[in-house]
């Protein structure tokens, strides 16, 4: 099964938007621009903006170098189907609607809307790493089933945001750091090198760069839970805010999940 592609388009596919809303919001001193697209029926971004603001602002600001964009992303069912990810990351991205201009371009970091109630499943013949993110899961929250055959995963939203913002938010942070340290900043003195850098960068197998980002994100979390900063109650945003919205013509098309 293949994702299709858009005509005179050069996006990737998670590149391209549906109905969404553009805001602006601060984290500490940093600010970011949130595209956050239209759900569709029974999924939910189970992080809102002020979740995500609230967790970045506690994130050194260097970590955050560069990196002015979120995407709460909305896939079909299709690309569930094919990509299934409660996030990615995105080096230099260019996005936008369909066979229109792009509206962001540059690194952004992709949170994916999720059905609560949807209940997957794994075979019991794990790899060490899928071993391993079954017990993260687990410590998420995400009830998990042993069957004998398979491992079945119940979830809801508390789990969700879990996942997605002490694990996933971090994680995506994680390979963008490793990409400042091993690319952009040594490039800095040397642009010749930037070539260079990035194919040794991608060069690298991809388990060690997973066992990078795995580090970043389990050091900074247990530093933030040890300052009682993590967890938090899901943070809302209320009509005063809404107003920040920058095109308001979208406001009675979408429904968003702040």
């Amino acid at each position: 099964m293949t994702l299709p592609s858009v005509c005179n388009c050069e996006r990737t596919w998670w590149e391209n938007l549906g109905p969404h809303i553009v805001l602006e919001q601060r984290a500490g001193s940093h600010k970011i621009t949130f595209i956050v697209e239209q759900t569709r029926k029974g999924c939910v971004h189970a992080c809102s903006v002020d979740d995500v603001c609230q967790l970045l602002s506690h994130v050194p600001a260097s970590d955050l170098e560069a990196l002015d964009t979120m995407v709460m992303r909305q896939s079909t069912r299709k690309q569930e189907l094919v990509n299934p990810a409660w996030g990615r990351l995105a080096y230099s991205a260019n996005i936008g609607r369909p066979g229109k201009k792009t509206i962001r371009s540059g690194p952004a970091v992709f949170l994916e809307a999720k059905d609560p109630t949807e209940v997957w499943k794994w075979a019991q013949n794990l790899r060490p790493e899928e071993a391993l993110e079954l017990n993260r899961l687990r410590s998420d929250g995400h009830r998990v089933e042993d069957t004998g055959k398979h491992f079945v995963f119940h979830s809801n939203s508390e789990s969700i945001r879990a996942t997605q913002l002490y694990r996933t938010l971090l994680h995506e942070l994680g390979h963008w750091v490793d990409w400042l340290e091993r690319v952009v900043r040594p490039a800095r003195e040397d642009s010749a090198l930037y070539e260079v850098l990035s194919d040794r960068y991608f060069s690298r197998p991809h388990l060690e760069r997973e066992a990078f980002a795995h580090q970043y994100a389990d050091r900074l979390r247990e530093h933030l839970k040890a300052k009682g900063q993590i967890p938090f109650e899901k943070l809302s945003r209320g009509p005063a805010q809404r107003d920040k919205i920058l095109n308001p013509a979208q406001k009675s098309k979408i429904r968003s999940q702040f």
